[in-house]
């Protein structure tokens, strides 16, 4: 199985590639936390780290015959964890940081839970990939900021089972990720869930000539645009109309039938609520259920 190692610090349209894979092959991509490793004890907090070498991805990787116009199909097989994870506050960031001390909690993992030993909590453990994009066509954006061509989403429904839909802006396409958590809730209002390293399994696929504007979740019951924007109303209204253009398309609806429907079968959350305007924005997923009797809003 290929293995990918290298990290990159941003997305750009010039960068190269560490590896090929064919289309239809599976890839093994093993990450960092999101620390680069610089948090190893409670007494490393997050003030204390090099924010110029945070939230490095794994990759590039170039996947034969995926083209601009195409969408790159990253099928999630398995997400494996360390035994060990940090959660952080960081200064400046979330709705609980002008009284939030800076402080680092080291974290267990045994037996698929999360053990926090200061509260005698234990939890499941929900592996997901927070940061998971393509190359950009314009300008290069860091590993730690969200786009339109997906980066750092932190979309908590990121994980094991699920497809990626990733539009494809330069040849190759270009996949990177990382920035693993063992659990992270809608939102990541102190700036970090359990940060984590690991290694992620995928099959990529090339969708050739879709138009795809933004990043798409699959999962087994419904689909979700992700989007972001300098405000919560231009990241919402962004989902809403690629989620509308894409319903439009599949199911014949015209403009006015779609709205309605996204008015009765539709799902809104917040993926991270703590991002300034500079790094993309809050990130928001804006969903829609499956329907058995219609075709797909996208797939092969």
């Amino acid at each position: 199985m290929l293995e990918i190692k290298e990290y990159i610090y941003e997305f750009a349209k010039d960068m190269k590639p560490v590896a090929k894979a064919k289309d239809n092959e599976v890839v093994k991509f093993i990450v960092e936390d999101c620390f680069a490793g610089q948090i190893k004890s409670e007494k490393d907090i997050a003030m204390s780290v090099d924010w110029k070498h945070t939230n490095p991805a794994a990759g590039p990787l170039y996947v034969e015959g995926a083209e601009p116009g195409d969408v790159l199909c990253v099928e999630i097989l398995d997400i494996k964890v360390a035994d060990q994870g940090a959660v952080c506050s960081i200064p400046d960031c979330g709705p609980f940081a002008d009284k939030s001390e800076s402080r680092t909690h080291i974290l267990k993992i045994k037996d698929g839970k999360v053990i926090w030993e200061k509260y005698n909590m234990i939890w499941p453990v929900d592996t997901m990939i927070g940061v998971i994009g393509v190359a950009t066509d314009e300008k290069n954006i860091s590993t730690g900021f969200v786009g339109n061509h997906g980066g750092n989403m932190d979309n908590p429904m990121i994980k094991k089972g699920v497809r990626m839909w990733l539009p494809v802006r330069v040849e190759g396409g270009l996949l990177a990720m990382g920035d693993l958590h063992a659990t992270m809730a809608d939102g990541e209002v102190c700036g970090t869930g359990i940060e984590i390293a690991g290694e992620v399994i995928v099959r990529v696929k090339v969708l050739k000539n879709f138009e795809l504007n933004w990043a798409l979740l699959e999962t087994e019951d419904a689909y979700y645009v992700n989007t972001c924007g300098p405000t919560c109303d231009d990241a919402i209204r962004a989902g809403y109309q690629e989620m509308h253009r894409l319903l439009c398309n599949a199911y014949g609806m015209d403009y006015t039938d779609a709205g309605m429907y996204m008015s009765m079968q539709g799902f809104l959350a917040a993926n991270q609520a703590c991002l300034v305007a500079e790094a993309g924005g809050d990130s928001f997923r804006i969903g829609t259920p499956k329907v058995l009797n219609k075709k797909p809003l996208i797939g092969f």
